[in-house]
């Protein structure tokens, strides 16, 4: 494996269980709000956001530690991608929280969100590693 996108692994890794975790308790994660509002608006407020959260967080967890240690790396990968643009989301569902002059100032929960192409072109780079690394074998 090239050691460059093993350390993009491992740092997404380390990223998602850290972010993940905060998720497990509650007020602690600073996207608490954004993302049990933006799910109560995705699933038309049938999922308790106390379990929405909980869910959101095991997601992240298993993200997490699936990128640290290796395991089902192609398939953590596509959900990983998945959930990544999902976080897009909000862009849309709540402008009001990403935008102060929409489309083109970003609030600090913007940004936060924009950044999130830089983790998709990540995952893609450990997709197409993991492929190149299937086929070379």
């Amino acid at each position: 494996m090239n050691q460059t996108i093993k350390l993009i692994r491992l740092s997404l890794g380390i990223i998602f269980l850290w972010y993940g975790m905060l998720k497990f308790f509650p007020t602690l994660s600073p996207a608490e709000e954004l993302a049990t509002r933006t799910i109560d608006i995705m699933f038309f407020g049938l999922i308790n956001p106390l379990l929405s959260i909980k869910l959101l967080a095991i997601l992240e967890v298993s993200i997490g530690i699936g990128f640290l240690f290796g395991f089902y790396t192609r398939i953590v990968t596509i959900v990983f991608i998945g959930h990544m643009i999902c976080t897009f989301a909000p862009l849309f569902l709540l402008p009001e929280l990403s935008f102060t002059h929409a489309p083109f100032a970003f609030t600090l929960v913007g940004q936060y969100i924009v950044k999130n192409i830089v983790f998709i072109l990540a995952g893609i780079l450990i997709y197409q590693n993991e492929i190149v690394a299937k086929i070379t074998k």
